[in-house]
């Protein structure tokens, strides 16, 4: 936290100091994308906190294609923003699970993937049975580091997206209270990263 604090310190002196209008309107909009980076952040701190305690699971059945449907839909504006087809194969599936924990880990598999894609790019979200994979066309994640990606703040070498390296660490801490398996491969053609969820089979 103290990073994206002291990051909003030195752009509001930027600001304060600006001797022209268009200095000061650029110093501005730099705030602005650092509290909106700043907001990010402590909304995943947030999120974790609330998935740590022990608290056990109010398993109730979702289901799990009109989640996706929910999910791909609020994230079709930042979709059309980056120019990144997202596309949804949906098939009727329900499985066991605490419905907003699972639009958490949906939302952020999303927003991971249509954000590391680049412009022209695609995400497929399907659904299948217990099964949910999000495909995406970006850079992928090397075979070595498809263990480290889960740890918290982990964040690959020579990254420009931003984000704070928690998106996955929480979508393995909710499919661990699901009983649910995760697996990383690489996506069509051997381009760009494939998330496999399978939930347990009631």
């Amino acid at each position: 936290l103290r990073t994206p604090l002291a990051a909003l310190d030195a752009q509001a002196q930027v600001a304060l100091r600006s001797q022209n209008e268009e200095e000061r309107r650029h110093a501005i909009e730099q705030l602005r994308a650092g509290v909106g980076r700043a907001t990010r952040l402590v909304n995943q701190l947030l999120t974790l906190a609330r998935l740590d305690p022990e608290k056990g699971l109010h398993a109730q059945p979702v289901p799990l294609h009109q989640l996706a449907e929910e999910v791909c839909a609020a994230q079709g504006a930042l979709a059309l923003m980056r120019n990144v087809n997202l596309e949804l194969e949906p098939s009727s599936a329900t499985v066991p699970g605490d419905p907003d924990m699972l639009r958490i880990l949906l939302r952020n598999l999303v927003d991971n993937a249509v954000r590391y894609s680049p412009a022209g790019g695609r995400v497929i979200v399907a659904v299948a049975e217990n099964i949910l994979t999000v495909t995406d066309t970006g850079p992928g994640i090397p075979a070595t580091e498809r263990e480290r990606v889960f740890d918290r703040f982990h964040r690959l070498a020579g990254q420009d997206t931003e984000g704070s390296g928690l998106g996955l660490s929480i979508v393995a801490r909710i499919a661990e209270l699901h009983r649910a398996r995760i697996e990383l491969t690489d996506g069509e053609g051997g381009n760009g990263l494939r998330v496999r969820i399978t939930f347990a089979e009631t």
